[in-house]
Parts: structure tokens; sequence; C-alpha cells
């Protein structure tokens, strides 16, 4: 395979060779069937895991309070329970029980449908206004999943494998917003939730965080950390004692 010379190239390949690595069960782009309001629960259940994982935290949520007023209502330990085994629950269920409250003190009620009426611009920027709830992960999930545009959620861990690949520099935008707009530019709107979901799985999976599992990956061959990760290990098993 000849050398990836662009960022759009890398990602290209990287997207055919994880969707091969890893075939999907549905198409992430089909619409959930969630509020807004919901969709920004789900994001803080979704933000640094998998889709698998996300559902059934959120599933167990759904069930565990009667409605969204006995979440808000909730401890964060009491919340946190619920949501685990995710990581960090007591951070997630803090932000969602601040984005209930931050709705509700504003509209005494739980809907946020008005919102979406308008422009996209604008929706984002009424969205952030829930700053203790909602973060630049959330406002790009829901303009992704529920508002149909194009944006590109970045967490933890997709920003791990972005970052090993060499699509992130360090001389990126330092906000997130502005590196994600980066990324959006070379990222097709309509491949836009499936490169979220592989990606995820493959942060998971192989390309974990501390030594990732390099010898495994469908990307080694263009991966510069995969290269160097792989041309260490035969280095090491030469360097080390033989038995007596």
């Amino acid at each position: 395979m000849p050398a990836i010379t662009n960022k759009q190239q890398m990602l290209t390949q990287a997207h055919a060779a994880l969707k091969k690595k890893y075939p999907l069960d549905t198409d992430p782009a089909e619409e959930s069937g969630r509020s807004v309001l919901e969709e920004l629960i789900y994001a803080a259940c979704r933000e640094g895991t998998t889709r698998e994982d996300a559902d059934r935290a959120y599933t167990s949520v759904r069930k565990a309070f009667i409605d969204w007023n006995e979440v808000r209502v909730s401890t964060v330990q009491e919340v946190a329970d619920v949501l685990r085994p995710l990581p960090q629950p007591g951070a997630r269920a803090k932000r969602i029980i601040a984005l209930l409250q931050a709705v509700f003190e504003e509209r005494y009620s739980y809907d946020l449908g008005d919102i979406v009426k308008k422009g996209l611009k604008d929706t984002a920027r009424k969205l952030r206004f829930y700053k203790e709830g909602v973060n630049d992960f959330a406002v790009a999930w829901v303009i992704q999943r529920t508002l149909g545009g194009h944006a590109v959620p970045l967490d933890g861990p997709t920003l791990r494998v972005l970052g090993r690949l060499g699509v992130v520099d360090p001389g990126e935008p330092d906000s997130l917003e502005g590196l994600r707009g980066s990324i959006e530019h070379v990222i097709p709107k309509a491949r836009g939730p499936e490169f979220t979901e592989l990606i995820s799985i493959h942060a998971k999976q192989l390309c974990v965080d501390g030594t990732p599992h390099c010898a495994a990956c469908p990307l080694k061959t263009d991966c510069p950390t995969g290269q160097d990760v792989l041309a260490k290990k035969p280095a090491e098993a030469k360097s080390r004692p033989k038995p007596r």
C-alpha cells in the first residue's frame, strides 16, 4: 500500500479498514427517536465509550427512574450507581442532573423541541447555554444525530486514535470546536455517524489507552504510532538476556 500523504486519504482508508474489521449491526445514521433533551442525556452516556455500553446505561436510567424530574431531584450518587459500569459515572451523573436542572429552571418543563426550529448555529449556541450539563461533544452529537447537520463528536478515545494516526497534529487549533472543524473538513457528512461509531469501537478494542494492540490493528501499515510500536518489539526482544 502506498504511503499516506494527506489527512483525507488517511481517514478514507482508515474508515474502510475499520468498517471491514468491525461490521455494524445497524446504520448509525438511523433516527433514534429521542428528543433533543434525551439526545443530550444520551450523549452524556455515550462520550468516551461505545454505543453498546451507552445504550445499556441509558436504558438503565430510563428503567430506574419514573421520569426526568425524578432524575433531576436524585443525588449524584444515585444516578451514578445506575450508570455503572460506564467510566466516570459520577461525572456523567453530575452533568445529567445539571442539564435537567438548568432546563427546568428556564422552562419549568423538559421540552427543548422549539430550539430545533432555528438554524444549526443558533441551536448550537442555545445548547451551549446549558454549559454545566452540555459540552462540545454533546452539541456535536445532537447536530449529527438529531438535527441532520454535519458534525463529528470528539471525545478522549477518538482524539487518541486520531492523534496516533497523525491526523491530529500538535499545531491544531487549541479549542475543541476548532479542532472538530478541521476534522469535519475532511470527513464527508454522510460518513460522519458511521465514522464516529467505528472509531469508538476501535479505541475500546485495539487502540486502547496505554500500550495499543498494534499487531492486530488493521491500520498498522499506515499508522505512525503502530509502526513505532511494532519496530520497538523486535529490538526489545533482542535486548532481553537469553535464558541459561
